[in-house]
């Protein structure tokens, strides 16, 4: 695990250096968490989540980079031709994928998801108004993101956090029979919808998926892949950072678009520190979801609940989490504040 029989020592040491970055960050977050403005990091998440969709909306609209400034925000020169470049096809058109100013649209939308529900977990009374702008926002570049899975898991949020909102407010006037009638609306309500937006991009995105689109095969193939590597070293894994080293091309002649680590995180541990490594990464996710059941943490448990499922969920899809920096803060500050989080 680490060093230990790695191809590329350099890179492993440098994934230990990340690991210990990232590892002191949650700690510091856990220790210091009731010292910590709530009101700085609230806005600062809020013009995080303003700034990336307005940004995301110009390259959307444009189907290209914008350039200028946003070079050194983090944007890089792209457009819907460039190599390797993420464009959705729906009903034979293509569409470029906003990145804003992330490495891929999916980083870019869960980035937004885990963003949006940490706002919702430490506003305060009085920021209403502007939070609901903020995920407006959010919601509508998460959209044009075309991202799947993050816009499956942030509708079934939506749902189910109106639902949960409008029960507590009206408990005490509802009775079962209201209960079933609301409940019954609700599902023809969004009947109606997916039938009125039946023909929109959004949704073809999802209908147009395929079990052999040449995205699901080469995540299949590099599935496969993590298992060998596993096989190679069960125990201590291949070594951090040392997926890239040991892919082969063989079945696919040298595609480079195949250098990317596999879009599970858990098979990437796996793979990478072994069965130790795995064990710890489960063992400190479950102690994280242990912490969002405490009682006493009342209303705000449901949001770290969401936050620290929303990471697990879609690293099961992606491996942003582990392996881009951004990722890494977000993932760091889930586990921080979930640790940290008490009765306030």
């Amino acid at each position: 695990m680490g060093l230990m029989g790695a191809k590329n020592p350099l890179a492993g040491f440098y994934g230990i250096l990340k690991f210990l970055e990232f590892s002191f960050l949650t700690f510091f977050i856990i220790q210091n968490f009731k010292l910590l403005n709530k009101t700085i990091i609230f806005w600062c998440f809020l013009t995080g989540i303003i700034f990336e969709s307005l940004l995301a909306f110009l390259q959307y609209f444009n189907q290209a980079s914008i350039n200028g400034i946003f070079y050194f925000f983090g944007e890089r020169n792209f457009n819907a031709q460039t190599p390797g470049i993420a464009n959705a096809s729906i009903n034979g058109q293509l569409f470029l994928r906003p990145y804003a100013t992330f490495s891929h649209p999916n980083a870019l939308a869960g980035f937004l998801v885990v963003a949006m529900l940490y706002l919702l977990l430490i506003s305060s009374k009085g920021k209403q108004k502007i939070l609901l702008i903020s995920i407006a926002l959010g919601t509508l570049a998460l959209v044009l993101s075309l991202s799947r899975t993050a816009i499956f898991i942030w509708l079934i949020y939506l749902i189910v956090l109106f639902g949960v909102s409008l029960a507590e407010k009206y408990k005490k006037q509802f009775s079962k029979a209201k209960l079933l009638i609301v409940i019954f609306s609700t599902v023809i309500v969004l009947a109606i919808l997916l039938l009125i937006f039946q023909n929109s991009f959004v949704l073809q995105r999802f209908l147009s998926t395929k079990i052999f689109d040449e995205s699901i095969v080469q995540r299949s193939e590099l599935v496969g892949q993590s298992f060998v590597m596993f096989q190679k070293s069960p125990l201590l894994g291949i070594g951090i950072n040392n997926f890239y080293n040991n892919l082969s091309f063989s079945n696919y002649q040298l595609n480079f678009t195949l250098i990317q680590s596999v879009h599970n995180f858990f098979l990437l541990v796996l793979s990478e520190t072994g069965i130790i490594g795995v064990c710890v990464f489960l063992y400190v996710l479950w102690k994280t979801f242990v912490k969002t059941m405490q009682k006493q943490l009342q209303e705000k448990r449901r949001y770290l609940f969401l936050l620290v499922f929303s990471v697990v969920f879609l690293g099961l899809f992606d491996h942003y989490f582990l392996t881009i920096q951004q990722g890494q803060l977000l993932f760091s500050v889930v586990l921080g504040t979930t640790l940290a989080y008490k009765k306030e």
